[in-house]
């Protein structure tokens, strides 16, 4: 035991002496109105994903080929629709809410900020507007209405968003500084001259974001996507996949969708690998020698419940220190339960948190190569069978497979391992916000 607290010490002594550098980290502006902004934009991800789980358990094939809760059948589809335009236009409100803060940090109207930084995420998403195909009741076609696409407005989106609120808000305040606006007289309302203010600072970001977009013709996800996929390539081994967990997990601490953003690459082969995988079963083939170890649901195994488990357990044990944590963890666990991370990630938030970035890509990448390696030797049964994505982890690595003890083993080994790495990072984290709460207070 004292050798084991002797090695904890030590850690804990490395970790406190970067504490510095990742507190200062999180008080860069740019870093600090994004996760303010996420922050912000909580509650609206807090209630996409309680609908989204309520969906899961009220539709077929949500998590079980029949619906859980049949009686609420008929509202699946309204209750999808909220998570739609909760979860699914994400990078909208936190688009929004970083403006503002951003604004506020660099000392003009919030209002602007949320403003132009919105306006500055439609332009670097779009160079046409496409129209709506109406099928009539004969079965012919018609174009309707001009349509916005809104592939980009969910977590694949915040890549744009992050760079949208960067050009925004810094040209703003560039042309305020360099007094580049249209000044009204002092006795005209406040409203209305910031307005006016505003114009000529929009002006410069539409030639920016409108030249990037449209006339250059970059689309930033599906460049990220490109820029993947010679990385990733069409592998089934060790070292692809944890490539793959790895660039996943520091996309995730970037603020960026990682799993959608690596799943533009390997979802075009992972959905055959499973197939092929079932067909060789239906066959004969025993499960160990099934032909891919990687298939859809592998991550699953490790990634959240190496990473957002042990953060959500921390966040109770810490939650007589820092109470905010308990109600949060409270609304987080049930999503959590079925690996639905968004309002870990954007709420505590994890993403941009100096303290976390190191063991959430640590953690990814350890246990990945960990659950690759288990499932290559037979310890873990290779998965054939194409379960919903949100079946909890340890019944999807049981089931997956068709019954691998291993398979459910293996997801509280990634969790006890994840729970070692982070515990140092977390008691700096957690040293971290109680300083700054007494500080807080003492001022107030």
């Amino acid at each position: 035991m004292s050798e084991k607290k002797s090695f904890m010490d030590s850690l804990m002594e490395k970790v406190d002496v970067i504490a510095g550098p990742m507190t200062k980290f999180g008080q860069i502006p740019f870093v600090k109105a994004l996760t303010n902004g996420m922050v912000a934009a909580l509650p609206v991800t807090m209630v996409g994903s309680i609908f989204l789980v309520l969906f899961l358990l009220c539709s077929d094939g949500g998590l079980t080929e029949t619906a859980l809760l049949p009686f609420m059948k008929p509202w699946a589809g309204d209750l999808a629709l909220v998570n739609s335009l909760s979860m699914g236009m994400m990078a909208i409100y936190i688009i929004i809410a970083m403006g503002s803060e951003y604004a506020e940090i660099k000392g003009f109207s919030k209002t602007t900020g949320a403003i132009g930084a919105m306006f500055a995420f439609i332009l670097l998403n779009y160079n046409a507007v496409g129209n709506l195909v109406v099928t009539a009741a004969d079965g012919t076609l018609s174009v309707g209405a001009s349509a916005l696409e809104t592939t980009y407005w969910g977590g694949a989106g915040l890549i744009t968003a992050m760079i949208a609120g960067a050009i925004a808000i810094n040209i703003v305040d560039i042309c305020y500084k360099k007094h580049i606006v249209i000044k009204l007289p002092d006795t005209v309302p406040p409203a209305i001259a910031n307005s006016f203010s505003a114009i000529i600072p929009y002006f410069f970001i539409t030639l920016v974001c409108w030249g990037i977009r449209t006339l250059a013709g970059l689309n930033i996800p599906e460049m990220v996507g490109q820029m993947l996929l010679p990385v990733l390539g069409k592998a089934d081994n060790i070292f692809v996949f944890t490539l793959q967990q790895f660039l996943s997990a520091l996309l995730w601490t970037c603020g960026l969708h990682g799993d959608n953003i690596t799943g533009a690459v390997t979802n075009a082969f992972l959905p055959q690998w499973t197939a092929e995988n079932n067909t060789a079963f239906m066959a004969g083939t025993a499960v160990k020698d099934l032909p891919y170890v990687w298939t859809a649901n592998l991550n699953r195994l490790s990634q959240w419940v190496s990473s957002c488990w042990p953060i959500l357990i921390y966040m109770f044990m810490s939650s007589k220190k820092l109470p905010h944590l308990k109600p949060l963890g409270i609304i987080a666990l049930p999503s959590a339960v079925f690996c639905i991370i968004e309002p870990i990630m954007f709420g505590l938030p994890v993403v941009m948190n100096g303290f976390l970035l190191v063991p959430f890509v640590l953690t990814h990448t350890v246990c990945g190569a960990l659950t690759y390696w288990l499932t290559s030797i037979g310890f873990v049964g290779k998965m054939y069978l194409n379960l919903p994505w949100a079946t909890p982890s340890p019944i999807l690595g049981y089931m997956g497979a068709g019954g691998s003890v291993g398979g459910a083993i293996v997801v509280f080994i990634n969790l006890a391992i994840g729970l070692v790495i982070f515990y140092p990072f977390w008691k700096a984290y957690e040293k971290s916000e109680v300083a700054k709460m007494e500080a807080e207070g003492a001022e107030a």
